[in-house]
C-alpha cells in the first residue's frame, strides 16, 4: 500500500520542528549540507566507469586510446598523449589523476564524516537545552505554567537526540559507500597504471625508473 503524505503529516512535522527549540534548526542545517555533499559525492564516484567492472576492456582501449570511453577511457587517452612517452611522464600524469579524482572525494568525505559525527553531538546539545527548560519549570512549583514548561522540555530533550540520530545514521551508511567506491577508483588507476607500463614500456625501462626515482627520495632524505 502506498502512503501519501497529507496535510496533517505535514502540520505534525511543522510542530514538532517548532517545538524542538532553536537546535532544529542547526540539526536541519546539518542535514541538508550533509545530504547535498554526500550525493554529489555518490555522483562524482558513480558516474564515467573507472571500476575494475570495465577492466576487460583497458587492453583495447590502451592499444587504440581513441576508443576509450567514460572516465577510464579520459584516464588512459591523457595517460598515453605525447609522441615521446617515457615511464616518468606516465607516473607523473597517473599521480596528477590520483591528486584530482581521489582528493576531491576525500574532501566531499571529510565533509561528511564531519557532519555525522556532529549531528548526534547537535542532539545532545538539544537535550541539555531541553533539561534546562525542564528545571526551569520544576523550580516554578507544580502549577500549570510549571508542568507545561517540564512538559516543553522534555520534548525538546527528546526529539532532538532522535532527530540527531536520525540525521547521522543514514548519513554513516552513504559515508562508507563513498568510501567504498573511492577505494574501488584508487584500485581501477593502479590497475590502468599498471597496464601501460607493461605493454607500453620494457620491463628494463621500468626497472630503472624505479631504481633512480628511489635513488632520488634516499638523496632527498638524506
Amino acid at each position: 500500500m502506498i502512503a501519501f503524505i497529507t496535510s496533517q503529516d505535514i502540520q505534525d512535522a511543522l510542530h514538532i520542528f517548532l517545538n524542538g527549540g532553536w537546535v532544529m534548526l542547526m540539526l536541519s542545517t546539518i542535514a541538508i549540507v550533509l545530504y547535498a555533499t554526500a550525493f554529489s559525492a555518490l555522483i562524482y564516484v558513480a558516474r564515467g566507469g573507472l571500476n575494475l567492472k570495465y577492466a576487460s576492456q583497458w587492453t583495447e582501449w590502451i592499444k587504440s586510446p581513441s576508443e576509450g570511453q567514460g572516465r577510464a577511457g579520459e584516464a588512459i587517452q591523457y595517460a598515453l598523449y605525447g609522441p615521446q612517452l617515457t615511464v616518468k611522464a606516465v607516473r607523473r600524469r597517473f599521480d596528477e589523476m590520483r591528486a584530482a579524482i581521489l582528493n576531491t572525494i576525500d574532501r566531499r568525505l571529510l565533509v561528511v564524516n564531519t557532519l555525522v559525527a556532529a549531528a548526534p553531538l547537535a542532539g545532545l546539545l538539544g537535550t541539555v537545552m531541553g533539561m534546562l527548560a525542564m528545571f526551569a519549570g520544576l523550580s516554578q512549583g507544580s502549577g500549570p505554567s510549571g508542568m507545561d514548561r517540564v512538559a516543553k522540555g522534555m520534548f525538546e530533550a527528546l526529539i532532538t537526540t532522535q532527530t540527531g540520530l536520525t540525521i547521522a545514521l543514514p548519513g554513516l551508511f552513504l559515508a562508507l559507500i563513498v568510501k567504498q567506491k573511492r577505494n574501488a577508483t584508487e584500485r581501477a588507476l593502479a590497475r590502468i597504471e599498471s597496464l601501460i607500463l607493461t605493454t607500453q614500456f620494457s620491463p628494463e625501462q621500468v626497472t630503472h625508473f624505479k631504481e633512480k626515482h628511489q635513488a632520488t627520495e634516499l638523496d632527498k632524505a638524506a
